[in-house]
């Protein structure tokens, strides 16, 4: 079993961190295949929609979404960490997950 792991906080070493470690723990002493990707720090654009990533097999915004994909498609499954802004997850993570389930539906 594969899980993917993104951390959505701006802050590499805040609080949405500390808590995907501490399921990272748990993962291994399971024996589960993990991978944490970071998109809170990197610039994710929202998907509008064109289409394009269904033909082209990835979005023609060329950021981290395209990496995160590959890794996405391949796992079993998904656990994402976002602090709350404004009863809210951090935009980026938003946009990020749009774009995932948009180009993978």
């Amino acid at each position: 079993m594969k899980v993917l792991l993104l951390n959505g906080s701006p802050r590499k070493d805040g609080n949405t961190s500390i808590a995907i470690r501490e399921m990272v723990k748990i993962f291994e002493a399971e024996k589960v295949d993990i991978e944490v990707a970071q998109v809170g720090t990197e610039a994710v654009r929202g998907c509008i929609a064109c289409g394009k990533c269904r033909t082209l097999g990835k979005c023609v915004f060329d950021d981290a979404v395209n990496e995160i994909a590959a890794k996405f498609e391949k796992a079993d499954g998904i656990v994402i960490g976002t602090p709350v802004y404004y009863a809210a997850p951090n935009a980026t993570v938003e946009a990020c997950m749009q774009r995932l389930f948009y180009s993978s539906g």
